[in-house]
């Protein structure tokens, strides 16, 4: 049985030749981010009650708490379920072979192009931790990884997108050939940013549509 890598970001450059770029100098990643979008009534007093547990409860929640009473509250938002091109899966395996490796990495949240229980081609990875210095494997390396197999699966080289959670804070990513891209932390039991999270999450449903189908 071969011994698993915990693989770290640095590592994952070293080995497949990838570069960490600012915000500022990935177009893709900016333009995401510059999301906006509006919330009915409903939404906006369900996003109240999901602040008011969020606030009272965050520091407390392991993993499945963190993902059951919030993250997917705020996945729901995004409306992934609308569109016949593609659709969310949760927890799901993909494998390639990349370079000299053979990866596989288990997703927690992915959109893709899929037929019931069969994940065609992967266009978004997401993944998540309970807290910041708590995780076996590092988050960036681990949605990294993800994005590098599902490039492999799609044969593709356009961008491709992800994000990942520790605890409150959201962090988005572009890789675009070589080089990546790492949003700011977007603190979620913040008002203000827990609506720019869902605007970046609605917006994704047209870039995909727009550039990546």
């Amino acid at each position: 049985m071969k011994k698993k890598i915990y693989w770290t970001e640095g590592m994952v450059c070293a080995e497949f030749g990838l570069q960490n770029i600012s915000e500022g100098e990935s177009l893709n990643l900016l333009s995401w981010l510059d999301a906006e979008t509006e919330f009915s009534e409903y939404e906006t007093s369900n996003l109240n009650e999901m602040l008011s547990l969020a606030s009272r409860n965050i520091n407390f929640w392991n993993e499945e708490e963190l993902k059951m009473w919030f993250i997917s509250d705020i996945v729901k938002m995004a409306h992934y379920n609308s569109d016949a091109n593609f659709r969310p899966y949760f927890d799901r395996e993909i494998a390639a072979k990349v370079q000299n490796f053979d990866l596989k990495v288990k997703v927690d949240f992915l959109i893709a192009k899929g037929v019931g229980d069969y994940v065609q081609k992967p266009y978004f990875c997401f993944h998540e931790y309970k807290r910041e210095n708590k995780y076996h494997d590092d988050p960036v390396a681990q949605v990294l990884l993800a994005m590098l197999v599902a490039k492999t699966i799609n044969e593709s080289e356009k961008p491709f997108y992800g994000a990942y959670v520790i605890g409150r804070n959201w962090f988005f990513l572009v890789l675009e050939n070589e080089k990546y891209a790492i949003s700011p932390a977007f603190d979620s039991t913040q008002k203000e940013k827990i609506k720019q999270i869902i605007a970046i999450l609605r917006k994704f449903k047209e870039i995909l549509r727009k550039i990546l189908l």
